[in-house]
């Protein structure tokens, strides 16, 4: 009878000490499971669909946040990418079938339903991106008004951001190619674009070098990750996410991905020969189209923060410095 009491003593003992074991475990590592991800397919260097693969310049920091608290960030693999547009990619994340979408704007109807993680640790800077020439017609936004200008489909803005530009009545093209083949026949003037798209689209193309971009962004969009509300444990995974990227390291190394996803596809695409309709066009000098930049009704307010950085200066490495 001892010996039975004994046993089942030791056997008690054994199940706490697994319990506590485990409690531990949860509490050093409370985000356990895994989470999947998808980000838009074409918008290079924010995120983009290259090799079966989304890369996105959020990936490298948040993979560092799943392994410091231990859960899996995978790649949502339930369906074929390439057969997802947009609609249907937000409509995965909004249902709770995907969990996180990296790259979404705040306040924009095409992003409606998921939950927006803050702060916005970078922002997509809409520059005026026009020929040198343009510098003696160009020289302030009211100008812009005056000129026939461009907006590219394949470009993604903020409800705010089409807002403020509708009034501008542009143009919008369907592919970078026809908006910089507009832009050298003299077809329009200006394009309203990203300044890290358009980098990359122009330098695929062989003409980055011909483009002058304004000294001063028009708009700065901040770019978010965003949670599903399906997500298990959503509350905790939010609150932790927003304490994340809430650390300075984490929004440089957001910014680093991007001077190295645009500083890699510059080099890449040296020597590429540009289109036919470039002919005998003015290369680009250091200063850029004009001095244009937000006035006080251009500003953007997101999560309580007027969006007004200068971009002082024309490299990427200066541009990233504001950001």
């Amino acid at each position: 009878m001892r010996k039975f009491a004994w046993k089942l003593f030791v056997l008690c003992l054994l199940s706490v000490s697994a319990a506590h074991a485990q409690h531990m475990v949860s509490k050093e590592s409370p985000l356990r499971g895994e989470l999947s991800y998808l980000g838009l397919t074409d918008y290079p260097p924010f995120s983009y669909y290259e090799k079966d693969e989304i890369h996105s310049i959020f990936l490298k920091p948040m993979r560092s946040f799943s392994e410091k608290y231990r859960f899996e960030l995978k790649q949502y693999s339930e369906e074929k990418i390439e057969n997802m547009d947009f609609k249907r990619i937000v409509l995965k994340v909004r249902s709770g079938e995907c969990k996180i979408f990296l790259g979404a704007y705040s306040d924009t109807k095409m992003f409606k339903g998921l939950n927006i993680i803050y702060p916005a640790v970078v922002s997509n800077p809409l520059h005026v991106i026009s020929l040198p020439a343009a510098k003696d017609k160009i020289k302030s936004a009211d100008d812009l008004k005056k000129y026939k200008g461009m907006a590219i489909k394949t470009e993604y803005f903020s409800d705010f951001v089409m807002r403020k530009i509708q009034p501008l009545n542009l143009e919008y093209v369907e592919s970078p190619y026809e908006a910089y083949e507009k832009l050298f026949t003299g077809e329009a003037d200006y394009i309203i674009g990203s300044l890290y798209y358009n980098k990359i689209m122009a330098s695929r193309l062989g003409i980055e070098q011909y483009l002058s971009y304004s000294k001063f962004p028009l708009y700065k969009i901040p770019v978010f990750v965003a949670l599903s509300r399906q997500t298990p444990m959503f509350t905790l995974y939010s609150n932790m996410l927003k304490e994340e990227m809430s650390k300075p390291e984490f929004a440089d190394n957001v910014k680093k991905e991007i001077l190295r996803v645009v500083s890699s596809e510059l080099e890449k695409n040296r020597g590429v020969v540009p289109p036919a309709f470039v002919k005998k066009a003015e290369i680009a000098e250091e200063e850029p189209v004009a001095d244009i930049g937000p006035d006080d009704e251009q500003e953007e307010d997101i999560g309580g923060q007027i969006v007004h950085e200068e971009i002082k200066g024309k490299t990427i490495e200066e541009v990233l410095e504001g950001l």
